[in-house]
């Protein structure tokens, strides 16, 4: 039998999976909340374009929410096009520590939403918050820091308004530059959007960082550098370093969001030209 003969078959794609963990506390209510709702909806269109015509990556999404208590909006890992948002409310405390323990939970291979996730690119997980925990963060560290899914993720926190507790966030993240605070609906709903969209792109390539060239719309903003790499966002790394995907994020999110909010992104004076918070 010839080899033209044989039937050929595509390469089966690895999944990348997306976690939102969203806080609807009491402090979230109002402007806030609206702004996520409002975010998440338009950016679930834009994650399915990028699956459908990403080659390499099928991207799953699973979202959770938390206050007095943690819960999953999706029962299991979904693709974009099988996700209808549900418009959230806000009310109760911030028990933060509770969702990573849930998030540690789902992020296993024996009875978690990773169960047939062999082969899979390491997960991408955001987490928004306007505040601090109010129950205990360090137990639900601790068990996330001891979960290899968690430790080999691309972790990113955007800390909404002036009260929320950047530490906090640079814990779960473990790097500062992939804290992002917002003050204002528009900066709010450009770093989700920019936050999810840049995040899958680099994530889910297997042998490049290159966005290939291809531009995805977001609301205006354009998620991927302008020469089509984020490579070259790590200029000053040391000759022959390969970064990690997490700083690759980093690099790439901050460009795009310099570019879309025309404000340096960096210390306290992140997305805050005037520095004024507008949701207080």
């Amino acid at each position: 039998m010839a080899i033209t003969d044989y039937e050929l078959t595509p390469a089966a794609r690895r999944t990348l999976n997306l976690f939102l963990m969203i806080d609807v506390s009491g402090s979230m209510a109002g402007e806030k909340i609206a702004a996520v709702n409002d975010a998440v909806r338009n950016v679930i269109p834009i994650i399915n374009n990028i699956g459908e015509s990403n080659p390499d990556a099928d991207i799953k999404i699973s979202a959770m929410t938390f206050s007095n208590s943690v819960d999953w909006l999706t029962p299991q890992p979904v693709t974009a096009s099988g996700l209808t948002w549900s418009d959230q409310s806000a009310s109760g405390m911030t028990c933060l520590g509770e969702a990573c323990k849930e998030l540690n939970r789902q992020l296993s291979h024996k009875n978690g939403f990773l169960k047939s996730a062999s082969g899979s690119y390491a997960p991408v997980i955001i987490l928004l918050s306007d505040g601090g925990p109010t129950d205990d963060f360090t137990a639900g560290m601790n068990a996330l820091n001891n979960n290899a899914w968690f430790r080999h993720s691309t972790r990113i926190a955007i800390a909404i308004g002036n009260d929320a507790d950047t530490n906090v966030l640079a814990t779960f993240t473990g790097n500062p530059e992939l804290v992002f605070r917002v003050h204002n609906i528009d900066a709010l709903k450009t770093v989700i959007k920019v936050a999810v969209v840049t995040s899958s792109m680099v994530c889910s390539q297997s042998s490049s960082v290159s966005c290939g060239g291809t531009s995805v719309s977001c609301g205006g903003a354009i998620a991927s550098p302008a020469n089509g790499s984020v490579a070259t966002a790590n200029a000053g790394m040391p000759v022959g370093s390969t970064p990690s995907k997490s700083q690759l994020t980093a690099d790439a999110i901050a460009m795009e969001l310099q570019g879309e909010l025309g404000i340096d992104v960096g210390d306290d004076a992140l997305m805050n030209e005037l520095d004024i918070d507008e949701f207080d």
